[in-house]
């Protein structure tokens, strides 16, 4: 079947679903009628890093967040190893946990490179996240939950301090931004979302999966 011909099949098969029942049957009809029947399409990671220890290093740049959100650091790191080991992405990360003891028992810790960070835990690859932006409210005194985050992500080999991703440009920007939420009470679990779907955006660059593995509905995009 020609391109052409599967995108008429498909425009004709989300009109009827969608007269028969709606768009969320419509997405259900489609993905057990005719996906078996479509090529699968997959995400390719940009970078193989399959078999590699990592070191996942955030580093929040802004003081502000630094105080308002202590957990962003972790929570954001879990994201990410979590996300890697789903898609058996890379090789053992680094535990968080042991990223924040040598904050704590390496005084100079803060001062080191990229690769000396690396060097220090023996891991083949870093990743390090520089979280620029983190909040769970366009403003202080909104009375609605609306999350959003940005971070820049770029990958160094300890052994040669060279940045090895990406290639064309300084790093790569990832944003996030969670769906609103009207009830103040849900402060800590939006910020909870908003940093794990953040890991989870940064970590897919370097998985492989089939799209429509992602959720229909994500709580982050």
């Amino acid at each position: 079947m020609t391109p052409c011909h599967t995108r008429l099949v498909l425009a004709a098969a989300l009109a009827s679903a969608c007269l028969a029942g709606g768009c969320d049957e419509a997405a259900y009809i489609l993905t057990k009628t005719i996906g078996p029947f479509l090529p699968e399409d997959k995400h390719l990671a940009e970078v193989d890093l399959e078999g590699s220890s990592l070191l996942v290093l955030v580093d929040v740049e802004d003081p502000t967040v630094a105080s308002e959100f202590p957990r962003a650091e972790t929570l954001l790191a879990k994201g990410i190893a979590e996300t890697l080991e789903k898609h058996e992405a890379s090789g053992p990360v680094v535990p968080v946990r042991s990223v924040l003891a040598a904050r704590r028992m390496e005084s100079d810790f803060g001062q080191w490179s990229v690769a000396q960070a690396g060097k220090y835990f023996h891991v083949d690859v870093v990743m390090h996240v520089q979280l620029f932006e983190f909040r769970i409210k366009d403003s202080p005194s909104s009375n609605v939950l609306r999350g959003y985050a940005e971070a820049a992500i770029r990958l160094v080999s300890p052994e040669t301090s060279e940045q090895i991703w990406p290639v064309l440009e300084e790093a790569r920007l990832v944003t996030a931004e969670a769906l609103p939420d009207a009830e103040l009470q849900n402060a800590t679990q939006h910020e909870d979302d908003l940093a794990a779907g953040l890991g989870a955006k940064i970590a897919r660059n370097f998985c492989t999966y089939k799209l429509n593995e992602l959720p229909l509905r994500p709580t982050v995009k």
